[in-house]
């Protein structure tokens, strides 16, 4: 992003820009808003981010119509389980037979996560710093909220396992795994994985219910 001239804003500029999205709420928007709200300094003044983020905090946690938006487009990506909590996979082409590790596994912990944070004004941009934030925000119970980073964890251990092995195979590093070859173990402890990714988008929606 801070190679594109486009995104080389001053502080005023991305209130700005920030506030356009939340006003719009549109599909453009919503996805800038996914990807930029997950700002954090690397190098320079670390006020300027950090005034940056108090400012979008202040300014979102009460727009629950942007949020409620932000909560349908997270929910639109679930986690891959069919009725009998057996695993839902790809049925067609070279993907047959397969699951995506960070689409369907990983990035409903992390939307649900950013969504948590932004409604409870919390400022950490890590999923799992988010998560616990809100949690203490709202005073979820500590027992569900750590079952969510624990599922978090394990999906995270999965696929960085099968992309350390797949270089050895000779196949292109991605997210997709097949779970019949993996063991019956690690199966189990997927599905259980997914279910909790499932719970927590449950806990999203009946935030905005209305």
């Amino acid at each position: 992003m801070a190679s594109n001239p486009k995104w080389c804003l001053g502080v005023e500029e991305w209130r700005a820009t920030f506030a356009n999205w939340i006003h719009r709420s549109d599909a453009p928007a919503l996805l800038h808003a996914s990807i930029f709200f997950d700002f954090r300094p690397l190098f320079g003044a670390h006020e300027l981010s950090g005034a940056l983020r108090e400012w979008l905090n202040d300014n979102i946690k009460d727009n629950r119509l942007f949020l409620k938006c932000m909560a349908e487009n997270a929910l639109a990506s679930r986690p891959p389980l069919g009725p009998v909590r057996d695993f839902v996979l790809s049925s067609g082409g070279a993907q047959a037979h397969t699951l995506n590790l960070k689409i369907k596994g990983i990035t409903p912990f992390v939307d649900a996560a950013r969504i948590f944070a932004l409604y409870a004004g919390v400022s950490e941009t890590g999923t799992l710093a988010r998560l616990r934030g809100a949690a203490r925000t709202w005073k979820m119970a500590a027992e569900e909220v750590e079952a969510w980073v624990a599922a978090f964890h394990f999906i995270q251990l999965l696929r960085v396992r099968h992309q350390h092995a797949q270089p050895s195979r000779d196949e292109v590093v991605g997210n997709r795994i097949d779970p019949e070859q993996h063991n019956a173990l690690d199966r189990r402890i997927l599905k259980e994985a997914f279910r909790q990714g499932r719970k927590l988008q449950a806990v999203i929606a009946r935030y905005f219910e209305y």
